[in-house]
């Protein structure tokens, strides 16, 4: 369980409803395992693996005998336990720990992913040293995270709201990952590129589709409130998602993503 503030303590209150919650980043992560080389990836470590669907992907494409996932979130990973009681072929290892700490073996995978979970992660360099630590000379990294300028409109609205929901705004904006700062740590842990790009997408969405999200991911930022505090705050960010819906009833915001896949250096 999360600490106040920690998000694991959203991630362990919304593990059951997660993916739907969440399509479109499981979308993303489709879109990421499909950019990976055409290569067998027989060990597998998700990093920040939440409940497995990037893994699970790459499970589709074949070939894959060994998985190990790291998540400080323990119901995330019973789902993702329940995923992959599907593929009895497929020896899973399902770790409660956080990022630096996947007690992995230097080298043993052939891929490292990480999907929508480096911006949670305290110390992202370190974090992304362990992912290129953890595959073999040769082996892949794949990662996909929020990108610059990511969900603005969503950023304003909290930041017009006042103190208590400018704490979502503030975590939305402080979230971004950029293709250039991303292409200079791999590279400094050894990592070179094979394929990174950034996507921007204009959404249209039902305001309480993107409210139900905000519940799901964001709630830790409350979690220093007493009870009814935090329910009012949650009641506060729903009205205002409602209220900037336009006369169609849909919330229109910009959501951006940073894709990157890279070879560690033999």
């Amino acid at each position: 369980m999360g600490t106040a503030n920690d998000p694991a303590a959203s991630f362990d209150r919304s593990a059951i409803a997660y993916e739907q919650l969440v399509a479109l980043n499981r979308a993303g992560s489709r879109r990421l395992v499909a950019a990976l080389p055409d290569e067998t990836f027989a060990r597998v470590v998700d990093i920040g693996c939440g409940t497995g669907f990037a893994t699970m992907e790459v499970v589709a494409r074949g070939g894959v005998r060994e998985v190990v996932g790291v998540d400080p979130s323990r119901p995330m990973l019973d789902v993702f336990a329940g995923h992959l009681a599907a593929h009895p072929a497929v020896n899973a290892d399902l770790r409660a720990v956080d990022a630096v700490s996947a007690g992995v073996a230097d080298g043993w995978a052939d891929l490292a992913v990480c999907t929508m979970a480096l911006h949670w992660m305290p110390d992202r360099p370190a974090a992304i040293r362990e992912m290129a630590r953890v595959v073999r000379p040769g082996g892949i990294v794949a990662l996909l995270a929020p990108g610059e300028g990511h969900d603005r409109p969503t950023v304003d609205l909290m930041h017009a709201a006042g103190p208590l929901l400018s704490r979502l705004g503030d975590s939305i904006v402080s979230n971004e990952i950029t293709l250039g700062w991303l292409s200079g740590v791999m590279a400094s842990a050894g990592l070179e590129p094979v394929d990174t790009w950034a996507e921007v997408r204009e959404r249209a969405v039902p305001p309480d589709s993107i409210a139900d999200r905000m519940d799901a991911v964001a709630t830790h930022l409350w979690d220093d409130l007493p009870a009814p505090q935090q329910a009012d705050v949650l009641t506060r960010v729903r009205t205002a998602f409602r209220a900037a819906a336009d006369p169609d009833g849909l919330y229109r915001y910009r959501f951006v993503k940073t894709f990157a896949v890279a070879r560690r250096v033999a």
